[in-house]
Protein backbone atom coordinates (compact mmCIF):
# COMPACT_ATOMS: atom_id res chain seq x y z
CA UNK A 1 0.00 0.00 0.00
CA UNK A 2 1.47 3.34 -1.05
CA UNK A 3 1.71 5.65 1.95
CA UNK A 4 4.56 8.10 1.56
CA UNK A 5 6.26 10.34 -0.97
CA UNK A 6 9.64 8.93 -2.13
CA UNK A 7 11.47 12.21 -1.40
CA UNK A 8 11.54 14.77 1.38
CA UNK A 9 9.68 18.05 0.94
CA UNK A 10 12.97 19.87 1.56
CA UNK A 11 14.42 18.20 -1.55
CA UNK A 12 11.58 19.08 -3.94
CA UNK A 13 12.53 21.11 -7.01
CA UNK A 14 9.08 22.61 -7.54
CA UNK A 15 7.40 24.38 -4.63
CA UNK A 16 4.62 26.21 -6.48
CA UNK A 17 2.04 23.63 -5.37
CA UNK A 18 0.79 23.44 -1.78
CA UNK A 19 -1.76 21.26 -0.01
CA UNK A 20 -4.15 23.43 1.96
CA UNK A 21 -5.13 22.05 5.37
CA UNK A 22 -7.98 24.50 5.84
CA UNK A 23 -10.52 22.12 4.34
CA UNK A 24 -11.42 18.55 5.19
CA UNK A 25 -8.94 16.03 3.68
CA UNK A 26 -6.91 18.90 2.25
CA UNK A 27 -6.89 20.58 -1.15
CA UNK A 28 -4.14 21.35 -3.63
CA UNK A 29 -3.58 24.89 -4.90
CA UNK A 30 -0.94 27.00 -6.61
CA UNK A 31 1.04 29.50 -4.61
CA UNK A 32 3.09 32.40 -5.88
CA UNK A 33 6.82 31.84 -5.82
CA UNK A 34 9.15 34.65 -4.76
CA UNK A 35 10.10 35.30 -8.40
CA UNK A 36 6.50 35.74 -9.56
CA UNK A 37 4.63 39.03 -9.55
CA UNK A 38 1.32 39.24 -7.66
CA UNK A 39 -1.72 38.43 -9.80
CA UNK A 40 -5.45 38.56 -9.27
CA UNK A 41 -6.97 35.39 -7.96
CA UNK A 42 -9.20 35.21 -11.02
CA UNK A 43 -6.20 34.96 -13.34
CA UNK A 44 -3.88 32.98 -11.06
CA UNK A 45 -2.46 29.71 -12.33
CA UNK A 46 -4.88 26.86 -11.74
CA UNK A 47 -2.99 24.12 -13.54
CA UNK A 48 -0.23 21.66 -12.76
CA UNK A 49 3.26 23.19 -12.91
CA UNK A 50 4.50 23.09 -16.49
CA UNK A 51 1.22 21.64 -17.83
CA UNK A 52 -1.44 24.30 -18.62
CA UNK A 53 -3.65 21.59 -20.15
CA UNK A 54 -3.99 19.83 -16.78
CA UNK A 55 -6.21 21.89 -14.49
CA UNK A 56 -5.77 21.35 -10.76
CA UNK A 57 -9.36 20.37 -10.00
CA UNK A 58 -10.26 18.64 -13.26
CA UNK A 59 -12.09 15.42 -12.37
CA UNK A 60 -10.56 13.72 -15.42
CA UNK A 61 -6.99 14.55 -14.46
CA UNK A 62 -6.38 10.88 -13.70
CA UNK A 63 -6.93 9.87 -17.33
CA UNK A 64 -4.61 12.63 -18.51
CA UNK A 65 -1.89 11.53 -16.10
CA UNK A 66 -2.27 7.93 -17.27
CA UNK A 67 -1.46 8.97 -20.84
CA UNK A 68 1.56 10.90 -19.54
CA UNK A 69 3.04 8.26 -17.24
CA UNK A 70 1.70 4.74 -17.75
CA UNK A 71 3.37 2.20 -20.05
CA UNK A 72 0.47 -0.20 -20.49
CA UNK A 73 1.76 -2.08 -23.55
CA UNK A 74 5.17 -2.66 -21.99
CA UNK A 75 3.56 -3.74 -18.72
CA UNK A 76 1.61 -6.35 -20.70
CA UNK A 77 4.85 -7.45 -22.35
CA UNK A 78 6.78 -7.49 -19.06
CA UNK A 79 6.59 -11.29 -18.51
CA UNK A 80 8.36 -11.66 -21.87
CA UNK A 81 10.60 -8.59 -21.85
CA UNK A 82 13.54 -10.85 -20.99
CA UNK A 83 13.47 -11.69 -24.70
CA UNK A 84 14.02 -8.01 -25.48
CA UNK A 85 16.51 -6.76 -22.91
CA UNK A 86 18.66 -7.67 -19.94
CA UNK A 87 16.60 -8.31 -16.81
CA UNK A 88 18.20 -5.51 -14.86
CA UNK A 89 16.57 -2.18 -14.04
CA UNK A 90 20.04 -0.64 -13.71
CA UNK A 91 20.91 -1.56 -17.32
CA UNK A 92 20.74 2.11 -18.33
CA UNK A 93 23.72 4.00 -19.72
CA UNK A 94 24.25 7.59 -18.66
CA UNK A 95 23.61 10.37 -21.17
CA UNK A 96 27.32 10.82 -21.87
CA UNK A 97 27.70 7.08 -22.45
CA UNK A 98 24.81 7.24 -24.90
CA UNK A 99 26.73 9.87 -26.88
CA UNK A 100 29.92 7.77 -26.74
CA UNK A 101 27.95 4.89 -28.25
CA UNK A 102 26.99 7.14 -31.13
CA UNK A 103 23.36 7.49 -30.12
CA UNK A 104 21.45 10.70 -30.63
CA UNK A 105 19.13 11.70 -27.78
CA UNK A 106 15.59 12.12 -29.12
CA UNK A 107 13.01 13.81 -26.89
CA UNK A 108 9.64 12.04 -26.73
CA UNK A 109 6.51 12.65 -24.68
CA UNK A 110 5.38 9.04 -25.05
CA UNK A 111 6.10 7.16 -21.81
CA UNK A 112 6.19 3.89 -23.75
CA UNK A 113 9.20 5.11 -25.76
CA UNK A 114 11.25 6.22 -22.77
CA UNK A 115 14.66 4.45 -22.91
CA UNK A 116 13.82 2.63 -26.15
CA UNK A 117 16.70 2.71 -28.63
CA UNK A 118 16.99 2.06 -32.34
CA UNK A 119 20.45 1.91 -33.94
CA UNK A 120 21.86 5.44 -33.48
CA UNK A 121 18.90 6.92 -31.57
CA UNK A 122 17.58 6.65 -28.04
CA UNK A 123 14.26 8.11 -26.97
CA UNK A 124 14.08 9.89 -23.61
CA UNK A 125 11.02 11.45 -21.98
CA UNK A 126 11.69 14.74 -20.14
CA UNK A 127 10.74 14.97 -16.47
CA UNK A 128 7.39 16.78 -16.11
CA UNK A 129 7.74 19.67 -13.70
CA UNK A 130 4.86 18.52 -11.51
CA UNK A 131 6.72 15.29 -10.64
CA UNK A 132 9.27 17.45 -8.84
CA UNK A 133 6.58 18.71 -6.45
CA UNK A 134 6.08 17.04 -3.06
CA UNK A 135 2.51 18.37 -2.91
CA UNK A 136 1.63 16.70 -6.23
CA UNK A 137 2.62 13.28 -4.93
CA UNK A 138 1.02 13.87 -1.56
CA UNK A 139 -2.36 15.03 -2.89
CA UNK A 140 -2.88 13.35 -6.27
CA UNK A 141 -1.09 10.03 -5.76
CA UNK A 142 -1.60 9.37 -2.03
CA UNK A 143 -4.42 11.41 -0.48
CA UNK A 144 -7.96 10.02 -0.31
CA UNK A 145 -9.13 13.51 -1.33
CA UNK A 146 -7.50 13.02 -4.74
CA UNK A 147 -9.88 13.04 -7.74
CA UNK A 148 -8.07 9.90 -8.92
CA UNK A 149 -9.41 6.52 -7.83
CA UNK A 150 -7.24 4.35 -5.59
CA UNK A 151 -6.27 1.70 -8.16
CA UNK A 152 -5.20 4.34 -10.67
CA UNK A 153 -3.31 6.27 -7.98
CA UNK A 154 -1.27 3.19 -7.14
CA UNK A 155 -0.48 2.52 -10.80
CA UNK A 156 0.53 6.14 -11.37
CA UNK A 157 2.65 6.14 -8.21
CA UNK A 158 4.57 3.05 -9.32
CA UNK A 159 5.01 4.36 -12.86
CA UNK A 160 6.23 7.77 -11.67
CA UNK A 161 8.62 6.13 -9.20
CA UNK A 162 10.13 3.90 -11.88
CA UNK A 163 10.35 6.76 -14.36
CA UNK A 164 12.23 9.04 -11.96
CA UNK A 165 14.43 6.16 -10.81
CA UNK A 166 15.62 5.77 -14.41
CA UNK A 167 16.98 9.32 -14.27
CA UNK A 168 19.21 8.29 -11.39
CA UNK A 169 21.07 6.22 -14.00
CA UNK A 170 20.79 8.68 -16.89
CA UNK A 171 22.34 11.56 -14.94
CA UNK A 172 25.37 10.40 -12.96
CA UNK A 173 27.80 13.26 -13.49
CA UNK A 174 27.79 16.98 -14.14
CA UNK A 175 28.44 16.30 -17.83
CA UNK A 176 25.24 14.22 -17.97
CA UNK A 177 23.38 17.09 -16.31
CA UNK A 178 24.80 19.54 -18.86
CA UNK A 179 23.49 17.36 -21.70
CA UNK A 180 20.07 17.15 -20.03
CA UNK A 181 19.88 20.94 -19.84
CA UNK A 182 20.75 21.60 -23.50
CA UNK A 183 18.04 23.52 -25.34
CA UNK A 184 17.87 21.15 -28.32
CA UNK A 185 16.78 18.26 -26.10
CA UNK A 186 15.99 19.70 -22.68
CA UNK A 187 15.10 16.92 -20.26
CA UNK A 188 14.85 18.98 -17.06
CA UNK A 189 12.95 22.18 -16.25
CA UNK A 190 14.79 25.45 -16.72
CA UNK A 191 16.81 26.85 -13.82
CA UNK A 192 17.32 23.39 -12.31
CA UNK A 193 20.56 23.32 -10.29
CA UNK A 194 22.90 20.34 -10.42
CA UNK A 195 23.40 19.97 -6.66
CA UNK A 196 19.70 20.23 -5.86
CA UNK A 197 18.80 17.80 -8.62
CA UNK A 198 21.24 15.19 -7.31
CA UNK A 199 19.81 15.53 -3.79
CA UNK A 200 16.34 15.03 -5.24
CA UNK A 201 17.05 12.11 -7.58
CA UNK A 202 19.10 10.17 -5.00
CA UNK A 203 15.85 9.61 -3.11
CA UNK A 204 14.79 7.18 -5.85
CA UNK A 205 18.03 5.19 -5.87
CA UNK A 206 16.96 2.75 -3.16
CA UNK A 207 13.49 2.02 -4.59
CA UNK A 208 13.07 -1.73 -5.16
CA UNK A 209 11.81 -3.27 -8.41
CA UNK A 210 8.71 -4.49 -6.59
CA UNK A 211 7.69 -0.86 -5.97
CA UNK A 212 7.69 0.24 -9.63
CA UNK A 213 5.75 -0.63 -12.77
CA UNK A 214 6.70 -3.94 -14.45
CA UNK A 215 8.24 -2.05 -17.38
CA UNK A 216 10.73 -0.25 -15.10
CA UNK A 217 12.10 -3.54 -13.82
CA UNK A 218 14.02 -3.47 -17.09
CA UNK A 219 16.33 -0.78 -18.41
CA UNK A 220 16.92 0.12 -22.04
CA UNK A 221 14.82 -1.70 -24.63
CA UNK A 222 15.70 -2.40 -28.27
CA UNK A 223 12.99 -1.22 -30.66
CA UNK A 224 13.70 -3.83 -33.34
CA UNK A 225 13.04 -6.62 -30.83
CA UNK A 226 9.99 -4.86 -29.44
CA UNK A 227 8.57 -4.66 -32.95
CA UNK A 228 9.23 -8.37 -33.49
CA UNK A 229 7.76 -9.65 -30.22
CA UNK A 230 4.80 -7.27 -30.41
CA UNK A 231 3.55 -9.38 -33.31
CA UNK A 232 3.63 -12.45 -31.07
CA UNK A 233 2.36 -11.15 -27.72
CA UNK A 234 0.45 -7.96 -28.54
CA UNK A 235 -0.88 -9.07 -31.94
CA UNK A 236 0.29 -5.82 -33.49
CA UNK A 237 2.32 -5.34 -36.65
CA UNK A 238 4.78 -3.04 -34.84
CA UNK A 239 5.28 -1.58 -31.39
CA UNK A 240 6.42 1.71 -32.92
CA UNK A 241 7.27 2.47 -36.54
CA UNK A 242 11.01 3.00 -36.79
CA UNK A 243 10.77 4.58 -40.24
CA UNK A 244 7.93 6.86 -41.23
CA UNK A 245 8.65 6.75 -44.99
CA UNK A 246 8.26 3.71 -47.25
CA UNK A 247 11.62 4.39 -48.87
CA UNK A 248 13.48 4.19 -45.56
CA UNK A 249 11.51 1.07 -44.61
CA UNK A 250 12.43 -0.85 -47.78
CA UNK A 251 16.04 0.38 -47.82
CA UNK A 252 16.93 -1.98 -44.98
CA UNK A 253 16.02 -4.97 -47.17
CA UNK A 254 18.38 -4.00 -50.00
CA UNK A 255 21.60 -5.24 -48.35
CA UNK A 256 20.37 -8.79 -47.55
CA UNK A 257 18.67 -9.04 -50.96
CA UNK A 258 21.89 -8.01 -52.72
CA UNK A 259 23.84 -10.49 -50.59
CA UNK A 260 21.53 -13.35 -51.57
CA UNK A 261 21.60 -12.24 -55.20
CA UNK A 262 25.41 -12.29 -55.15
CA UNK A 263 25.53 -15.73 -53.53
CA UNK A 264 23.17 -17.29 -56.04
CA UNK A 265 24.97 -15.57 -58.94
CA UNK A 266 28.29 -17.07 -57.85
CA UNK A 267 26.77 -20.52 -57.38
CA UNK A 268 25.00 -20.49 -60.74
CA UNK A 269 28.13 -19.21 -62.52
CA UNK A 270 30.20 -22.00 -60.98
CA UNK A 271 27.65 -24.60 -62.05
CA UNK A 272 27.58 -23.18 -65.58
CA UNK A 273 31.37 -23.42 -65.80
CA UNK A 274 31.25 -27.09 -64.76
CA UNK A 275 28.69 -27.85 -67.45
CA UNK A 276 30.39 -25.76 -70.14
CA UNK A 277 33.85 -27.30 -69.81
CA UNK A 278 32.42 -30.77 -70.34
CA UNK A 279 32.01 -29.97 -74.04
CA UNK A 280 35.72 -29.10 -74.34
CA UNK A 281 36.78 -32.62 -73.41
CA UNK A 282 35.41 -33.90 -76.71
CA UNK A 283 37.49 -31.43 -78.78
CA UNK A 284 40.84 -32.92 -77.84
CA UNK A 285 43.32 -33.74 -75.09
CA UNK A 286 44.82 -30.24 -75.23
CA UNK A 287 41.92 -28.94 -73.12
CA UNK A 288 42.07 -31.65 -70.45
CA UNK A 289 44.21 -29.62 -68.03
CA UNK A 290 42.06 -26.51 -68.46
CA UNK A 291 38.88 -28.53 -67.97
CA UNK A 292 40.27 -30.16 -64.81
CA UNK A 293 41.33 -26.81 -63.30
CA UNK A 294 38.00 -25.19 -64.20
CA UNK A 295 36.00 -28.00 -62.66
CA UNK A 296 38.02 -28.04 -59.46
CA UNK A 297 37.91 -24.26 -59.08
CA UNK A 298 34.15 -24.25 -59.69
CA UNK A 299 33.63 -26.95 -57.06
CA UNK A 300 35.91 -25.03 -54.68
CA UNK A 301 33.84 -21.88 -55.26
CA UNK A 302 30.60 -23.69 -54.46
CA UNK A 303 32.08 -25.25 -51.31
CA UNK A 304 33.59 -21.92 -50.21
CA UNK A 305 30.26 -20.10 -50.57
CA UNK A 306 28.50 -22.89 -48.66
CA UNK A 307 31.07 -22.71 -45.84
CA UNK A 308 30.71 -18.92 -45.57
CA UNK A 309 26.92 -19.18 -45.35
CA UNK A 310 27.13 -21.96 -42.75
CA UNK A 311 29.66 -19.93 -40.75
CA UNK A 312 27.38 -16.87 -40.72
CA UNK A 313 24.42 -19.02 -39.67
CA UNK A 314 26.57 -20.60 -36.96
CA UNK A 315 27.52 -17.15 -35.64
CA UNK A 316 23.86 -16.12 -35.61
CA UNK A 317 22.90 -19.23 -33.64
CA UNK A 318 25.77 -18.74 -31.17
CA UNK A 319 24.98 -15.07 -30.55
CA UNK A 320 21.26 -15.76 -30.16
CA UNK A 321 21.91 -18.73 -27.89
CA UNK A 322 24.19 -16.70 -25.63
CA UNK A 323 21.52 -14.08 -25.11
CA UNK A 324 18.81 -16.68 -24.48
CA UNK A 325 21.02 -18.66 -22.07
CA UNK A 326 21.97 -15.50 -20.19
CA UNK A 327 18.33 -14.42 -19.98
CA UNK A 328 17.17 -17.86 -18.76
CA UNK A 329 19.98 -18.02 -16.21
CA UNK A 330 19.11 -14.57 -14.90
CA UNK A 331 15.41 -15.48 -14.83
CA UNK A 332 16.21 -18.63 -12.83
CA UNK A 333 18.46 -16.73 -10.41
CA UNK A 334 15.78 -14.10 -9.79
CA UNK A 335 13.08 -16.74 -9.26
CA UNK A 336 15.29 -18.53 -6.72
CA UNK A 337 15.95 -15.28 -4.86
CA UNK A 338 12.21 -14.72 -4.41
CA UNK A 339 11.74 -18.12 -2.74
Amino acid sequence: MVNQVPFNSNDQLCDSLVVSRQVVNGQVERQRTPTEKPVNKEVSKQYLPGEPRLQLHDRTIGEALKSELLTEDLDKLSPNLWLVAKQDSAHISSLTDQVVRGRKIIVTEKPGLHLVWHYDRIFVKPIPKYLLSHAFWEFYLISDASPIELASRNRLFRAASGFLRSYNHLIRHRSDFALAMKDDHRLLPKNTKYGKFINFIKSFEAIEDSAVSPRYRFGELRLSRLNFWSKVFLFRFTYEKAEKQYGAYFNRFFAPILFLFGVFSVLLSAMQVILAVQTLVETGESWVTFVSVSQRFSVFTIVFVAVVILFLLFLLVIMSSREVIFALRDLYRRSRSRV
